[in-house]
């Protein structure tokens, strides 16, 4: 544990660590509120700098989304840079290794639509995050009506990028199991697509508790890929050959059928897998369409009615007001006493 301080909180207790973070526990002096305090390990010249601008400029240019992790306020001292955000319970990838059994679809459902909600909303901001994976979806719980609820989140955004700028982007990114053939196959072509590839990998991965492709370097992973879809084929390749200077050919072999690994699955959320797992980016689907696919429509009808409920509320609670308050009937049926 990095030994520390960070002005106006104290610190509990670490509470996780990757490769260029530390994640502790905190708690405000001012307020006593407890937060997740993410302490870059790299030093910062200042909030510019490489180490600190994604973070920070693209956190906060993004507005608020209720599946978005938003900062609360960030500590730059001594060359250090601390990032305060609220907390959350756990990561997704913590939360599938405590079961003992597969969440059943349609809690997967839940928890999926939640996901592409918040990538939908990054990516209509411009935003694209370049490393989703389950350790970087976080989870709150909260008790509902039919038991435990689950909020998801999507956070750390140190890799995230601007759609606005043009490839080539970087060439290594993204945790390896859940990259995307383009970020494979050419030197940094990609976009904001690549996030949907993930995002279904981590579909899967809900539904089994297993990852969907694991290999130690690229060109494994490549292969696990064509072990299910089989290879690209010539026009696909025909593609990334451009961009491609490894120039790199596949054995042909027939692949498998995913729905095989699925078999309870129901149509439409196979149909949707198959969509966000198409291997040509130009033929994968959006996240905005993601977003408005037929497997979640029950859940944007309920969504849909909650805001009309809420309007009309809203709506009633005006107009009660403003009867009340211009002198004519109140709630409880005569005028207010001059």
């Amino acid at each position: 544990m990095s030994v520390f301080k960070i002005t106006g909180y104290d610190i509990i207790h670490q509470i996780g660590s990757g490769a260029y973070s530390e994640v502790f526990l905190v708690r405000c002096r001012r307020s006593g509120k407890s937060y997740a305090a993410k302490h870059l390990i790299d030093r910062c010249s200042d909030l510019m700098c490489d180490v600190a601008y994604a973070e920070i400029q693209l956190m906060k240019s993004v507005p608020s989304h209720p599946h978005v992790m938003q900062l609360h306020d960030h500590v730059f001292e001594n060359t250090s840079l601390t990032l305060i955000m609220h907390l959350m319970d756990i990561n997704l990838y913590e939360y599938m290794q405590k079961r003992a059994r597969p969440f059943s679809e349609n809690r997967v459902r839940k928890m999926l639509y939640q996901i592409v909600l918040g990538l939908e909303h990054l990516h209509q901001n411009g935003i694209f995050h370049r490393d989703v994976k389950p350790e970087n979806i976080l989870v709150k719980f909260s008790s509902g009506i039919t038991g435990k609820k689950e909020t998801l989140q999507l956070a750390d955004f140190g890799t995230a990028a601007s759609i606005v700028q043009r490839p080539p982007y970087a060439t290594y990114i993204a945790t390896r199991w859940y990259r995307a053939p383009e970020c494979m196959l050419s030197m940094g072509y990609y976009g904001p697509k690549m996030d949907v590839w993930a995002v279904g990998c981590c579909f899967f991965e809900m539904l089994t508790l297993k990852p969907l492709f694991q290999g130690e370097n690229e060109l494994e992973m490549l292969d696990s890929i064509h072990e299910l879809f089989g290879p690209p084929s010539s026009n696909v390749l025909e593609r990334f050959r451009p961009w491609n200077t490894k120039n790199l050919k596949f054995t042909k072999r027939q692949g498998a059928e995913l729905s095989w690994h699925l078999p309870l699955m129901s149509v439409f959320g196979m149909d949707l897998l198959k969509k966000m797992l198409a291997y040509c980016p130009d033929q994968r689907i959006s996240s905005k369409n993601v977003a408005n696919h037929m497997y979640f429509e029950e859940l944007i009808r309920h969504k849909k009615l909650s805001k009309f409920s809420l309007s009309h509320q809203s709506l009633y609670i005006n107009e009660h007001e403003t009867r009340s308050s211009s002198g004519k009937t109140t709630s409880f049926g005569r005028n207010n006493p001059k």
